[in-house]
């Protein structure tokens, strides 16, 4: 019995299995028609089938076709690895080296072009290279099995503060280095959801491990990363105030065990230039025990607002914080995400606030 994993659409994960069988049943990619010559059993070379590739004009070429189930950044690079090797080895003789996916993204086609190497995808499409013969270039075609979207939980939620551990310190140790940055600013993430966490972000080649040193390897991708998971923090109750004092000297005298940030959107002075057109926001994780600390210095109104309470649970919102101002700002990376998924300005803000998170990681190495 063939083995299979569900994706988001619904439809199943094909295995190596799998694949070789729709390879049986013959694949197009216009105008190329492709059939299997011979199944090979040869684990030293990776090699899985030989492939028959006709052209519109009946033109024939050999592939020695190795076909792969997962198609993972990290993945794709080692394949890559193995390809190139195959291709020199073969010298433009064939069989050449060709890779099967269930899907390829346009700049890995991109890539394979470039290198003049070769891969079809049970999507529909692919790049098919005889050095100085043949060029197809097939892309466009949806992806038919994406994955899971567990894949997302890395860069979402809790789990999440790992990956922003790596935009506060680009190298760690250990695990434990890692979980010790986390309580340092604020956050608890078990040892076991570090690894988890951990293992996706190899995949994905947004950090490194040699030996026991873990480092951050793009940056750049890791906050693309986050911003497409991003997911405003549930809150469970809202209270405009008017207060007869200042927000900093509120705050100066609230108990540290009382949990209060501002909003990213509320934090944006302290990382760039935005003018404010709304009334500032904070996050506690209890509305009533700092109304109750406050006492008679602030009231609850709809008119003539001076701040906003929101009470909240989500471990993000709060994890970095940083005084500025008399005020417990929320971080950088907090900030960006948050901006990232509103307005055309403050998108244009979050570019300044990556700059921002850029150029502390330059002095943090």
């Amino acid at each position: 019995m063939l083995g299979f994993w569900k994706t988001d659409n619904g439809r199943k994960m094909p295995t190596e299995s799998e694949i070789i069988r729709q390879l049986e049943d013959g694949l197009e990619l216009p105008p190329l028609e492709i059939r299997v010559r011979e199944l090979v059993k040869a684990a030293d070379t990776g090699v899985d089938a030989i492939l028959d590739v006709k052209t519109g004009n009946k033109k024939s070429f050999q592939f020695a076709a190795q076909v792969k189930a997962r198609n993972t950044p990290r993945a794709f690079e080692e394949s890559l690895l193995r390809l190139e090797y195959s291709a020199r080895k073969s010298k433009s003789n064939e069989p050449l080296p060709l890779l099967v996916v269930p899907y390829f993204s346009e700049s890995q086609l991109d890539q394979l072009e470039r290198l003049e190497l070769s891969g079809i995808d049970l999507s529909g499409n692919g790049v098919v290279c005889v050095p100085g013969k043949l060029l197809v270039y097939r892309s466009g075609k949806p992806n038919q099995f994406p994955e899971s979207t567990q894949s997302k939980y890395a860069y979402r939620g809790v789990t999440s503060l790992v990956a922003r551990a790596f935009l506060c310190r680009t190298r760690y140790d250990s695990l434990a280095d890692i979980e010790s940055e986390i309580k340092s600013r604020g956050g608890t993430v078990s040892l076991s959801t570090i690894s988890k966490a951990l293992k996706r972000m190899e995949s994905d080649l947004i950090v490194d491990r040699t030996g026991q040193l873990i480092r951050l390897r793009q940056a750049d991708k890791l906050l693309d990363k986050l911003a497409a998971s991003y997911v405003e923090p549930k809150t469970t109750q809202t209270v405009t105030c008017a207060s007869q004092k200042p927000l900093s000297e509120l705050l100066a005298n609230v108990v540290e065990a009382q949990t209060v940030v501002l909003s990213g959107s509320s934090s944006v002075d302290g990382y760039a230039v935005m003018g404010r057109d709304a009334w500032p926001v904070l996050y506690t994780s209890n509305v009533k025990a700092l109304r109750e600390a406050w006492g008679k210095n602030v009231e609850s109104t709809s008119r003539f607002v001076d701040f906003e309470l929101q009470q909240t649970d989500d471990a993000t919102v709060y994890f970095d914080a940083r005084m500025r101002n008399d005020l417990p700002y929320a971080s950088p990376v907090q900030v960006y995400l948050q901006l990232s998924a509103g307005d055309k300005r403050e998108r244009e803000t979050a570019l300044q606030v990556k700059e921002f998170i850029m150029d502390e990681l330059k002095d943090a190495e």
